[in-house]
Formats: C-alpha cells, structure tokens, sequence
C-alpha cells in the first residue's frame, strides 16, 4: 500500500465519522424493538392503537392522557355543547372519535393523537390555542368539559 493510498483511506474515514447520517446509523433500533416498520404503517393508515406499553407511565401528562381519554370512551353519546352553545354528541371508534350534529356525522375523524396533542395544551381559554387540530371546536368543547377534564386541570 503506497503513501496516498493510507493518506486516501485516512480521510475517507474521517470523512463518514463527520457525516451525521451515518453517525445516527442505529438509532432506531429501540424505536422498532416493539414493531415493525411494516407494521406501524399499516396502524396509521387504520387509526389503530399502538402496541401496549409494556412498562408503566412515568409522567403526569402520560397519566394525564390515558385518564382523559378514559373519560371520553366513558361519556360517549352524552350531549356536549360548543362555545358558540351548539349541541353535539360524539362515538368513539378504535384511536379516533366521530362527532355528531343534528343527528348526522361529521365527515372527519378525530384522532387520539390530536386529542393527546390537545391535552398537552391544556388548561385551554380559548379555541384558538388549538386552531391547527382537526374538529378543534368539538375538542375544545370536549376538554373544558368538567365531566371530562375532571381533576385533571
């Protein structure tokens, strides 16, 4: 092996220990550990529920979430009203929740994770503070509500 052929080599090493795409080589071991890639693209695409966690819920928010949308499932069917007074009903399906007005469907479903993302935002004043959720007037509805909010804030 010649000089520049050590000196080419040398740089080309240094060269992928600088590269940050080949520095995250591995990283998602842990994330795919659980399920596979296949698998949780096929969960999204029909709103299911993730795998269940097989350790317990460490933080507040966690709990928080998992008490809500306990509380949601529970009061289902039950009457709501929007800011603007209007009444609505909604059904839990799989991950995701179906609002109802007038007797008929929203053409939207809710997911759990905007639900989620919502609850993270809490305590909300105002319906603008969840503007970029889908069905945002029905959720903030749902989240203010004390039989659904609960203790929780």
């Amino acid at each position: 092996m010649t000089k520049s052929d050590i000196k080419g080599e040398a740089v080309h090493q240094r060269h992928e220990t600088n590269d940050p795409v080949l520095l995250m080589l591995g990283i998602g071991k842990q994330l795919w550990r659980r399920e596979s890639g296949d698998r949780f693209v096929e969960r999204l695409r029909s709103e299911d529920s993730p795998p269940p966690f097989e350790g317990r819920l460490d933080t507040p928010a966690q709990n928080a979430a998992e008490s809500v949308w306990h509380r949601i499932k529970s009061h289902q069917g039950e009457e709501f009203k929007t800011a603007t007074r209007l009444p609505f009903t909604y059904a839990v399906e799989g991950a995701g929740i179906w609002f109802f007005r007038d007797g008929r469907r929203i053409n939207r479903k809710l997911t759990r994770t905007q639900v989620e993302v919502a609850i993270a935002r809490c305590p909300l004043t105002s319906t603008t503070e969840i503007k970029d959720l889908m069905d945002y007037a029905y959720l903030f509805a749902l989240l203010t509500d004390a039989r659904i909010r609960g203790e929780a804030w």
